[in-house]
């Protein structure tokens, strides 16, 4: 099916039916998305985070008088990740949706180290917390004029299902000596949190043209409750989220039918008269561009362009149904153009036969001269259509060149669809010029 784009995430197919009906279907972003979530956190850990020195459990040997020693350790950095699922609820043409994430997997890492002893052995102390949580975050989303660009906020509902504090000893002695104290103060079971962000997003798949796939990338900054707060810690953390959201969902479509009317006339052509335009034109010739004058003849005429290599002789007459025949001197480098009369058909007009007729006695004469055949479509049909009805006009020169007594072997053709247009699809006027068969004649 041809695919328009009217605006973001919205399509048309135009499907001709047998009946000479045309259905249309108009197909829009839906309003539910499902999909995943995932990204990197960038950690910063701030306000007090007091650690016992060391845990008597593991270290039963510490002097009575140390074990109720603390250490009130600075702010610190860390980064880590998540993954999740996602749901989204954006009705089409409302400035606002909804939506939640699940966060199975949310990890966020922080260390935090004291200051370094002057002495040689450069002893200090480093706080290393790990957290593993759950988290539930439903968010509203404000759509902004530019398509795909929207912001967003919400609240975070953390549950933690693990966490690593461990204090580590740091010093000197001929070389770097680390030992890690396992601590006994607990982080909190629960969470709650904020989060505010911005994001684009954009269409990534079109999927049997029923589904789409969105990608959305972005940038979020959260904050919440503190993490710790045990031994009189006030331990919190703001960080930064950049993630990806990929989002599965069905499209809005509806369907309606144009009737064919039996009764429509599409309006007259022209032909070509007066000036010319010299231009470069492939294969070293030169191209002879006919400008148009609007005078109405019978639609069994065609406008042409003719190409010659450095002069050219034409004796033509174009003429509506009372005038005699027109004569074409055929020549090395002419190239002509027909059109045909509907986006179905493909046979040759009784024109292009009268100028094939005098193509294949030039050929005769001419035996190293070949001919260069492009068939072309408008954009009335599948693309899979489109292109087949282009083969088949450069085919229907073919095949009456040969029946002349032509070789194929001396016969180029090609369809290239509906991919070079040469008027507005838009338009009866413009699809006619577009349905076309081009004839170069090559030494």
């Amino acid at each position: 099916m041809p695919l328009k784009p009217q605006t973001m995430g919205d399509f048309r197919e135009l499907i001709p039916l047998p009946s000479k009906d045309t259905l249309i279907i108009n197909r829009g972003l839906g309003d539910w998305w499902f999909g995943a979530n995932g990204g990197v956190n960038a950690d910063y850990f701030f306000s007090k985070l007091i650690m016992p020195l060391t845990d008597p459990i593991f270290d039963p040997s510490i002097p009575p008088e140390y074990k109720d020693s603390m250490i009130n350790y600075p702010a610190g950095f860390g980064i880590g990740y998540y993954a999740g699922l996602f749901a989204e609820w954006n009705p089409k043409g409302s400035d606002w949706g909804v939506s939640l994430s699940l966060f199975l997997q949310d990890f966020r890492s922080g260390t935090a180290e004291t200051t370094p002893s002057k002495d040689t052995t450069k002893e200090s102390y480093e706080a290393i917390t790990d957290f593993n949580y759950v988290s539930v975050s439903p968010s509203a989303r404000y759509n902004f004029s530019i398509p795909g660009l929207y912001s967003f906020g919400g609240f975070d509902l953390d549950f933690i299902t693990g966490s690593k504090l461990i204090n580590r000893y740091k010093f000197k002695n001929t070389g770097n000596i680390d030992h890690d104290k396992k601590n006994v103060i607990s982080p909190q079971n629960f969470r709650l949190g904020f989060h505010l962000g911005i994001s684009y997003e954009f269409l990534v798949a079109d999927i049997s043209h029923k589904y789409r796939i969105l990608f959305s990338p972005y940038l979020s900054l959260n904050g919440g409750t503190s993490v710790i707060s045990d031994s009189g810690s006030s331990r919190n953390t703001l960080f930064a989220r950049i993630g990806l959201i990929i989002k599965l969902g069905p499209d809005d479509v509806k369907k309606d039918t144009l009737a064919f009317n039996p009764n429509y006339k599409p309006p007259p052509d022209a032909y070509a008269t007066a000036r010319r335009e010299s231009g470069p034109f492939f294969g070293g010739f030169e191209e002879i561009l006919l400008a148009y004058e609007a005078k109405p003849v019978e639609r069994s005429q065609v406008s042409e362009e003719v190409a010659e290599k450095s002069t050219i002789d034409v004796t033509e007459k174009v003429t509506t149904t009372t005038e005699p025949q027109r004569k074409i001197t055929i020549r090395a480098g002419q190239r002509k153009t027909y059109f045909f009369p509907s986006s179905a058909s493909t046979s040759l007009t009784n024109d292009a036969k009268e100028y094939l007729d005098n193509v294949a006695e030039f050929l005769k004469a001419n035996p190293s001269s070949t001919v260069r055949i492009v068939g072309h479509s408008d954009d009335q049909g599948t693309f899979s259509q489109n292109q087949k009805r282009s083969e088949d006009r450069a085919k229907q020169v073919v095949q009456y060149l040969v029946s002349k007594g032509i070789a194929s072997g001396r016969l180029f053709p090609r369809g290239d669809g509906a991919r070079v247009p040469v008027g507005d699809n838009r338009s009866e006027d413009g699809r006619k010029r577009n349905r076309r068969v081009e004839i170069l004649i090559v030494q």
